[in-house]
């Protein structure tokens, strides 16, 4: 058995979403509708269905999405499968935060743009992570740490829905945990604002004077390490890495979806958006818990 769910980008799904959704499933899908149940009654709707060309209806889903561009996403996954999970795993930057760190760090040299066109090009899949990385931090050399991190937090906006996301996956027992390419004061921070379990995100240097000296520290939290460390986490728990969810919109959250059992794409680059399991692009990172096969009245539940 398979779930078929379908979320709108915005508040409601029109009469004519729905049409097309009945049209897509019962005549462009060849899927047997088991049952099908309003998970919300505006955004969600959910079919239980049979297959035996699982393959095939991934496929037609992508070729859905790039043709129709449908203002809502399709999932399709074993429906057995959705609520067994136990471990998260989220992306920082653009994530679980709007922003992106290392470019609120640039404006205090005044060279956002010379920054944000490194990271486009990265999390696009463009450059290598270590190198893009290591090229944005030389930039940000000179630039006085001392009340830096602090001034920072203060600046941090907390993605729509995850507080109660995380709330929801805390009461369902979930371990969770952060591994970003950004940096490790404010991973930290995120962690402990959202209850997270870990955190993990790359180190400044910085020179006696306590100006940032252009290095990083240690090992860098690129796109292998995301998934080592998933890995890593996932086996101290005694957890089944195929329990396992990477949330991320880059091309560096790609490898860690694909050592978890699943990942979602959130608001996700177009390479992202291509190769992940799914897709969710809507305002509120709260809708995991319709992928997961929640009902709007369990979500209040969970994250009362």
């Amino acid at each position: 058995m398979y779930s078929l769910t379908f979320i709108s980008h915005v508040d409601s799904l029109s009469s004519q979403d729905h049409a097309d959704i009945e049209s897509f499933v019962t005549s462009k899908l060849n899927v047997t509708v088991v049952s099908k149940k309003q998970l919300s009654p505006e955004r969600v709707v959910d079919y239980l269905v049979q297959t035996n060309v699982p393959d095939m209806i991934v496929s037609m889903i992508k070729r859905e999405r790039e043709e129709n561009k449908p203002a809502y996403d399709i999932i399709f996954q074993v429906a057995e499968e959705r609520k067994n999970k136990k471990l998260f795993i989220f992306d920082m930057d653009s994530t679980l935060i709007y922003q992106e760190v290392i470019e609120l760090i640039a404006a205090y040299a005044d060279i956002e743009d010379k920054v944000a066109e490194i990271t486009e090009r990265a999390m696009n899949g463009e450059l290598d992570f270590n190198e893009s990385l290591s090229a944005r931090v030389m930039l940000l050399k000179g630039i006085d740490a001392t009340t830096l991190w602090d001034e920072l937090k203060e600046k941090l906006q907390v993605t729509n829905g995850a507080p109660q996301l995380c709330k929801a996956l805390k009461k369902l027992g979930v371990v969770m945990g952060v591994c970003s390419g950004g940096f490790i004061p404010l991973a930290s921070h995120i962690k402990e604002q959202l209850g997270l379990d870990y955190a993990y995100a790359n180190t400044l240097g910085v020179d006696d004077e306590c100006r940032l000296d252009g290095t990083t520290i240690g090992y860098v939290v690129n796109g292998d390490k995301k998934a080592e460390l998933l890995l890593e986490i996932a086996a101290k728990h005694g957890i089944d890495p195929k329990t396992a969810v990477a949330v991320g919109d880059g091309a560096n959250d790609l490898k860690m979806m694909s050592v978890g059992g699943w990942g979602v794409a959130w608001n996700a680059k177009p390479k992202v958006q291509n190769e992940a399991p799914c897709c969710l692009n809507s305002k509120s990172l709260e809708d995991i818990l319709y992928i997961m096969g929640y009902t709007q009245s369990e979500i209040a539940s969970l994250t009362s």
